[in-house]
């Protein structure tokens, strides 16, 4: 038989983003119009200082709870939407994405 052990199993989490790591991660490849195609939506990515474009790149769409969309090249996330697909915020920063 199995003795219990007093205290919890309770482990706090200490590191990365919680929404990003609770979202849906889809791949896809960003076509010749710098442009990602997602459940229906086109999510255009923005210029940034790393790269002009990204076609043909292989991103990471993140899905949050709240049903808007953000891309990711790598670990930096290139921008964020609203849920009818319109740029939110273009980032530069480096992001703890997993």
């Amino acid at each position: 038989m199995a003795s219990t052990l007093p205290g919890t199993a309770y482990v706090p989490f200490i590191s990365g983003s919680l929404p990003d790591n609770l979202c849906a991660h889809h791949e896809r490849t960003v076509g010749n119009d710098n442009c990602v195609s997602f459940h229906g939506l086109c999510l255009q990515l923005p210029a940034d200082q790393m790269r002009h474009h990204y076609v043909r790149a292989r991103v990471r769409v993140h899905r949050y709870v709240d049903d808007t969309p953000a891309v990711y090249h790598g670990p930096r996330k290139l921008a964020d939407y609203d849920a009818a697909g319109h740029a939110a915020t273009a980032r530069e920063d480096l992001s703890a994405a997993g």
